[in-house]
């Protein structure tokens, strides 16, 4: 115990002493091991300072090969009663080419301002072929890759159903929930499970909810990512296909110094992996033989009801015929009926309204069919019953409900129309009652001819000449759209503004519900997410150096790349350590950073 509060004492007095070192007691120097090497020799260069200085972002050293990168070493120790502090970043470099090369000077920050140190002159002699050593330094860096990537033990997607064996048309929910025991940076789908063979209804999860689970003696962070509710559409063997999905997840770096910083803060990395749901295997049942003729493929439990709007009416007028089928199953397949309306009658397709809900007890709710008929004639009509059939999978059998039938009273409306009576009783029974015979038109008939034409005309030809033109303009901007929509990243850069302001309302509930741990996530997905989708950075590359060079290349100021570089600091240390800071003071400057960074950056 007494050990640990030496510690503690050791690093914030540290950090008290770090924060009075002026600038002309800072040394801020670069070193390298050898100025004078050849072609595949190995050498260092060192970036140290004698004091904790922040913001750190190396030169670029894309004319060597990058072997080790940056180690971070920190030190700290007391002389004569007086405490000495210093830092060092370290890279152990490859020559591969021949010639004189200038490593431009590194730049960090101490108490707001930004120092750098002196430039480098390394120069490059002809020495051994590096192409051999460039395919064994690939098969090296695929071997870490891997390393990095396996992270299985610690974030799995598990996929599940509620059914494995059903009727074709009966409801299964399919469940693909989320299990890590690690930080999560960000995430992107990348293949989206295929369904071949079922008819989807996704539910609502609205944001994903966290729990806790203990499996194997460990506890795991649980949350469900995606819920369906599934229809299969055929019998036999159906296969829903794996979930993809790429993380960027947070872990501590592995290799790390044994100092006091080390062992207290630790160093983290962010590494890229992808994951994939098990494929599940359904069986599917088909329909027993003695199927009904009017069944049309409805499944589930079912009512079936109809009402009519008048059964009195005047020729001309308009009459509404409803029905409804009520209940649990697959209500979005239900197709309309089938009617027998009287010859009489001019009949519209009908109006369909859907008001179902989807939830883990599948879908439930009502369809209604909504039919517009005009009865032309007057008469008295009959509307025969319709039966609607189901098959219930609970009971296993079909069921079927008749309506009962509708008949209507047309009087005669305005107009000489005939007065017709039609009976669907006896459909072949019409009584002339009225005239209905117009006679042939004996008269002088008159025919006008126009004295202009559109043929041959100024319009015709000006038609002619534009017509080309808009088509070639068309054309042209069809192209346009499908070039922007083909950019992916482009896409993504220009709504980086619309998913940060996503993450941020997040955090603000986060806020509001006292749920620190859940605010500094959202916050940090907040910066990392816009910064990534706004600078075109790829996740596996998504990191503070990365961050602020690309910053910098497109001039944005050095206090904005500051207090972002230092907010997103802040973030990993509120994970990992306790700190003292307003989550109010961090949403306000988050907020403000992504409004400057949204004036400043320019593609």
């Amino acid at each position: 115990m007494k050990n640990k509060i030496k510690t503690y004492l050791l690093v914030v007095l540290s950090l008290v002493f770090s924060s009075f070192i002026s600038a002309q007691d800072l040394k801020f120097v670069a070193q390298a091991s050898h100025t004078e090497v050849l072609t595949g020799d190995r050498f260092q260069i060192q970036f140290s300072a004698n004091a904790n200085i922040t913001n750190f972002k190396a030169p670029d050293l894309s004319d060597f090969r990058v072997l080790s990168g940056p180690n971070q070493s920190t030190s700290m120790s007391w002389v004569n009663g007086n405490m000495t502090h210093s830092i060092s970043y370290s890279y152990v470099l490859m020559a591969v080419k021949e010639g004189t090369f200038t490593i431009k000077p590194a730049i960090a920050a101490l108490n707001g301002e930004a120092y750098k140190t002196n430039s480098l002159t390394i120069t490059v002699g002809k020495g051994v072929n590096v192409q051999q050593q460039q395919q064994q330094q690939n098969k090296t860096d695929e071997t870490i890759n891997v390393s990095k990537a396996d992270v299985s033990k610690d974030l799995f997607i598990k996929s599940s159903v509620s059914k494995s064996k059903v009727y074709q048309g009966e409801y299964l929910v399919a469940t693909y929930q989320l299990f890590t025991k690690v930080n999560i940076v960000a995430n992107e789908l990348v293949k989206n499970a295929d369904l071949n063979g079922f008819w989807s209804q996704e539910i609502d999860l609205g944001q994903a909810q966290w729990s806790q689970e203990v499996i194997g003696g460990y506890r795991w962070n649980v949350a469900t990512i995606r819920k369906i509710v599934l229809f299969p559409q055929r019998s036999g063997t159906l296969t829903i296909d794996p979930l993809e999905m790429k993380f960027v997840i947070q872990r501590r770096a592995t290799g790390g110094g044994n100092s006091v910083f080390d062992q207290f803060f630790g160093r983290v990395e962010n590494v890229e992996y992808n994951l994939k749901s098990e494929p599940i295997k359904i069986t599917v049942l088909p329909h027993p033989d003695n199927k009904p003729q009017s069944f049309n493929g409805a499944v589930g439990q079912f009512d079936f009801t109809s009402n009519i709007s008048t059964t009195k009416v005047k020729a001309n007028e308009a009459v509404n015929l409803k029905y409804r089928v009520t209940g649990k199953g697959n209500l979005p397949l239900v197709d309309k009926l089938t009617i027998d309306f009287p010859k009489d009658f001019e009949t519209y397709d009908p109006k369909v309204v859907d008001n179902y809900k989807t939830s883990a007890n599948g879908v439930s709710g009502y369809k209604e069919f909504d039919y517009l008929i005009i009865p032309r004639h007057a008469g008295t009509f009959t509307i025969d019953p319709i039966e609607f059939s189901y098959f219930d999978p609970t009971t296993k059998k079909f069921k079927t409900i008749t309506t009962p039938a509708f008949t209507l009273e047309v009087e005669k409306g305005e107009g000489g129309d005939a007065n017709v009576t039609y009976t669907g009783a006896n459909k072949e029974d019409v009584q002339l009652l009225g005239e209905d015979i117009r006679y042939i038109y004996v008269g002088n008939i008159l025919v006008s001819h126009t004295e202009t034409s559109f043929y041959n005309s100024w319009l015709f030809y000006l038609a002619l000449v534009l017509m080309p033109i808009i088509f070639a303009l068309v054309l042209i901007f069809r192209n346009k759209i499908r070039e922007a929509q083909s950019d992916i990243v482009g896409m993504r850069s220009k709504k980086a503004s619309k998913m940060a302001n996503k993450h941020l309302a997040s955090a603000k509930k986060s806020l509001a519900a006292h749920q620190q741990k859940q605010f500094y996530e959202d916050i940090s997905k907040a910066l990392f997410g816009y910064t990534s989708d706004k600078l075109k950075i790829p996740l596996s590359e998504l990191n503070k150096e990365n961050i602020a060079q690309k910053l910098s290349e497109v001039n944005v100021t050095a206090s904005t790349i500051d207090n972002l570089i230092a907010t997103l600091e802040l973030c990993e240390m509120a994970r990992f350590a306790p700190v003292t800071v307003s989550e109010q003071e961090i949403y306000s400057k988050t907020e403000t950073i992504i409004n400057q960074l949204e004036k400043e950056v320019r593609l």
